[in-house]
């Protein structure tokens, strides 16, 4: 007597099978209702590995806990490792919640359509089935979650540190700033009464030698009040934000080698070196007193403060939109604790190293050879060109050391864009 055929009972492990084969299909779904969906905006940029970074893991996982299968690895490990990937790609937590509970949706639909074909599924499996779903959402969502909410914390304290750091550095650098104008107004009143002896001097009789001395000495005098003068009329107007572009086009390296053709007999009265390189012509749309007026203030602070050596001048195109001024010294670099040492170290450019800290200060002071120069203050001009760089949207990074000289680097825009009023 042949025994009756019946149909094989549907089971999960035909569900699974099912749910393997629409895999594909689940993805491409749940990219599609993220992207319709206008509460998540961070998505539409990324390729379809980075959409569906961990997720298809996390999906597996699903499946081998309905299939009785090991598990490799906990839920919610994978989904903190999703979240991160969101949080370095600039999701917000509200966009994350959102697309595990798009993918899920999706999931649970697929699952509905194959309950519809197979209404023979027992009661207890179709627990069993949900059950795990709802597991692996609810540890999902808490694996990212206590991702981001650890993320958080993270970058709080490091945006608490990097804040209280920087207004630290303000305020120094607003006090030394203050000492720094306050010794500038001292160097001038000096250099008068230096001017008044000398002139008292030249009204009694002396031989020549004497009268030569006294003007030489009257000249350099001028020349340091003059430039004092400048500088602080100069940092003045820019503070008080008096300072406006005035767009035009011209050859940017005729104006780097005449202004170092002008300041070639300073240097060879220091013993200098003084060298430009670049292209014979480079027109740039930018404001030429400005640039000038950069130029000027650091070639000045470099011939003041180089001792022996030379100092280099370069300038040429960066890319498409900046080109490049460069001056570099070989002076003793900046005095340790100064303004300028203060401010070169917040300017000093990205560097990979090996190493994150060192334990050697950067700035050292050397022996004074020229102790007329430098005992004026340090660090005006500088300020006044990063103020000028700040007003030309210009990049400055300086990188300097003890015995190492110092190189300011300028990033300028080749075409500036005139202010609106």
């Amino acid at each position: 007597m042949a025994k009756n055929k019946m149909s094989p009972e549907p089971t999960v492990n035909s569900l699974v099978n099912y749910l393997r084969a629409r895999l594909e299909t689940i993805l491409i779904d749940w990219r599609i209702q993220c992207e319709a969906d206008p509460k998540m905006t961070s998505k539409s940029s990324f390729s379809r590995e980075e959409f569906n970074d961990q997720m298809p893991l996390l999906i597996d996982l699903l499946f081998r806990r309905l299939a009785g299968e090991p598990v490799p690895t906990d839920a919610m490990v994978v989904a903190s490792e999703h979240g991160l990937h969101r949080w370095q790609s600039g999701y917000a937590l509200p966009e994350l919640i959102m697309e595990t509970e798009h993918l899920f949706n999706i999931i649970i639909k697929e699952i509905e359509t194959f309950i519809e074909k197979n209404d023979q599924l027992d009661a207890k499996v179709l627990q069993f089935i949900y059950q795990q779903v709802y597991e692996i959402y609810g540890q999902a969502n808490r694996g990212s979650v206590l991702s981001y909410h650890q993320l958080m914390q993270n970058d709080a304290a490091e945006r608490a540190n990097s804040l209280e750091f920087a207004l630290n550095q303000l305020q120094q650098l607003g006090q030394q700033r203050g000492d720094h104008l306050r010794q500038s107004s001292h160097d001038i009143r000096a250099s008068f009464s230096i001017l008044m002896v000398a002139s008292k001097l030249l009204e009694m009789p002396a031989n020549e030698k004497e009268r030569v001395e006294l003007i030489a000495m009257l000249n350099r005098n001028l020349s340091t009040i003059r430039e004092m003068l400048l500088q602080l009329t100069d940092y003045a107007r820019i503070e008080s934000g008096q300072d406006t572009l005035d767009i035009k086009k011209f050859d940017v390296a005729a104006l780097v080698r005449d202004t170092i053709q002008t300041a070639k007999p300073l240097a060879e009265q220091y013993g200098l070196e003084l060298q430009g390189s670049g292209p014979e012509i480079m027109e740039v749309e930018s404001d030429r007193v400005k640039v000038q007026r950069i130029l000027t203030n650091l070639l000045h602070n470099a011939l003041k403060y180089t001792r022996k050596g030379g100092i280099y001048i370069t300038w040429g195109p960066d890319n498409a939109l900046r080109w490049t001024l460069s001056i570099q010294d070989t002076g003793p670099g900046f005095s340790k604790n100064s303004p300028a040492a203060l401010l070169a170290e917040q300017l000093k450019p990205a560097v990979s190293t090996t190493a994150s800290h060192q334990d050697t200060p950067l700035f050292q002071e050397l022996p004074n050879t020229r102790s007329e120069a430098l005992k004026e203050s340090e660090g005006l001009g500088l300020f006044i060109v990063k103020r000028l760089c700040e007003l030309m949207k210009a990049s400055m990074d300086i990188e300097s050391g003890p015995e190492k000289g110092t190189l300011v680097r300028i990033r300028f825009l080749t075409r500036q864009v005139p202010e609106k009023n």
